[in-house]
C-alpha cells in the first residue's frame, strides 16, 4: 500500500497501489484529524468559541463538499463533525473511499469517554506532507540537541522528557539538585501549563502508567492519553494546577509514550546504541553478526500509519531499520499483517515485538518477515 510520495525507495513501485479517491479519502481524514488537534490546543474552557481555529473549519468545508457532491450525510457544524467523530463508525458516514483497512475496526477520531482527540487522531495528524504532530516533537528534540551539545547530554535530557511528561508539581528540592539542575535548565522551556480543560473540580489528574494526562470521567470510569486498560488505570492528582507542567502533545505521544518502552529495551539489551537527531527514539547499533542497523520504538494504535511513517524513516537511512513494538501489540489479532501489507516491497524493516528485539539472537529474520 503506497498512499503518497513519501517512499519512493526501490521496490515501491511493487506495493498495493491505490485509487485517487482513496488517496483523498486518506488526505481528507488526515486534515480532519488535523483540525481536531488545533481545537483542541485552543486551550479554552468552552470549546466551541467563535471563530473555529481555521484547519478544522477548512476540514468541515471540505467534508461537506465531498459528502453532497456522492449524496452522502454531512455533518452540519464543527460541533456536529466531532460528535461524529465520537460517536460514529466511519464507515457510517465518511463521504470518501478509504483504502481497505486504512485504520483498525471501530477506530474514532475523538474518544467517546475521555472527549478528546485520540491517539489515532494524533497518527494521522502527522501523517503526510502536510502533519505536523510528531514533525513537531522532532523539531523541538533537533534544537535541545544542539543546545546540549554532547549525545551524553542531549540523552540525559531525552530520558528526563520520557521519564516526566507530566509534571504534576514543581519540587525544586529535587530539580536543583546537582544530578538533575543543569538537565532542568536545559529542558525546562519545553514544559507549559496544562491546558484548562485538564482541570477536573480544580485539580489536575495523570495516570501512574503511561504517566500522561488522565481524566476522571464518572465514579466507575475514566480516560488517560496513553491508553491503558480500565482495570490497569491509576490516577495520581493535585490540588495545585498552577504547579502542573506538560510537554506538548506531540512529544507526550511520540517520544514519552513509546519512550516507556524503549527504556525497557535499553535496560535488557547490552546494545551500545548512538541516538540519531533527527527522528524520535531512532538508535544506530551493531547487530550481533557485526552489521549496522537502527531500530525505533513505536507505541502507535494504527499499524498501517506505522508502517508509513517507518517506511519514511528508512528512506533517509543507510542502513536497515527494526521497529520495535510492545509485546501486546505484537500479539494483537492483525496487528503484524497489517504493518506489512503497508511496507513498499524491497524496504529493509523488520518489526519486533520487545522480546523478539531484546532476546540473544534474531538476526536469522530477513527483512519484510514480521517474528
Amino acid at each position: 500500500m503506497v498512499l503518497g510520495a513519501t517512499v519512493t525507495g526501490p521496490g515501491a513501485e511493487g506495493a498495493e497501489s491505490v485509487t485517487e479517491e482513496e488517496r483523498a479519502g486518506t488526505d481528507l481524514l488526515a486534515a480532519v484529524a488535523r483540525g481536531v488537534i488545533e481545537l483542541s490546543r485552543a486551550d479554552q474552557a468552552v470549546t466551541f468559541r467563535l471563530p473555529y481555529p481555521p484547519r478544522i473549519q477548512l476540514a468541515l468545508d471540505r467534508v461537506v463538499l465531498a459528502g453532497l457532491t456522492r449524496d452522502r450525510p454531512v455533518p452540519g457544524s464543527v460541533p456536529e463533525l466531532l460528535a461524529w467523530c465520537r460517536d460514529k463508525d466511519l464507515a457510517d458516514w465518511w463521504p470518501l473511499k478509504l483504502p481497505d483497512n486504512f485504520l483498525t475496526a471501530g477506530a474514532r477520531l475523538v474518544h467517546a469517554v475521555g472527549n478528546e482527540a485520540t491517539r489515532t487522531c494524533a497518527e494521522l495528524a502527522s501523517y503526510g506532507p502536510d502533519g505536523f504532530l510528531e514533525g513537531e516533537a522532532e523539531e523541538v528534540l533537533a534544537i535541545l540537541a544542539d543546545a546540549c551539545g554532547t549525545e551524553e547530554r542531549f540523552a540525559a535530557c531525552r530520558d528526563f522528557l520520557i521519564r516526566r511528561p507530566v509534571i504534576l508539581e514543581y519540587n525544586p528540592i529535587e530539580f536543583l539538585k546537582p544530578a538533575l539542575a543543569h538537565t532542568w535548565k536545559l529542558v525546562q522551556g519545553i514544559y507549559g501549563p496544562v491546558p484548562d480543560r485538564f482541570r477536573v473540580h480544580r485539580m489536575v489528574y495523570r495516570c501512574a502508567g503511561c504517566l500522561l494526562l488522565a481524566k476522571p470521567v464518572t465514579v466507575d470510569t475514566s480516560w488517560c492519553e496513553g491508553g491503558c486498560r480500565p482495570g490497569e488505570r491509576v490516577l495520581e492528582s493535585t490540588r495545585q494546577p498552577e504547579q502542573t507542567c506538560v510537554l506538548p502533545l506531540g512529544l507526550r505521544l511520540f517520544l514519552s509514550l513509546p519512550g516507556r518502552t524503549e527504556l525497557t529495551v535499553r535496560s535488557r539489551s547490552a546494545r551500545r546504541t548512538h541516538l540519531f537527531r533527527q527522528r524520535t527514539g531512532l538508535h544506530r547499533f551493531v547487530s550481533h553478526d557485526g552489521s549496522t542497523r537502527a531500530f525505533q520504538v513505536h507505541d502507535r494504535e494504527q499499524p498501517v500509519l506505522a508502517a508509513l511513517s517507518a517506511a519514511e524513516t528508512v528512506a533517509g537511512l543507510d542502513v536497515p531499520l527494526d521497529v520495535v513494538i510492545p509485546d501486546e501489540a505484537a500479539n494483537g489479532p492483525g496487528y503484524r499483517e497489517a504493518f506489512g501489507r503497508a511496507l513498499p516491497d524491497g524496504v529493509k524493516i523488520r518489526l519486533l515485538s520487545v522480546s523478539e528485539f531484546t532476546a540473544p539472537r534474531q538476526e536469522g529474520l530477513e527483512e519484510g518477515e514480521h517474528a
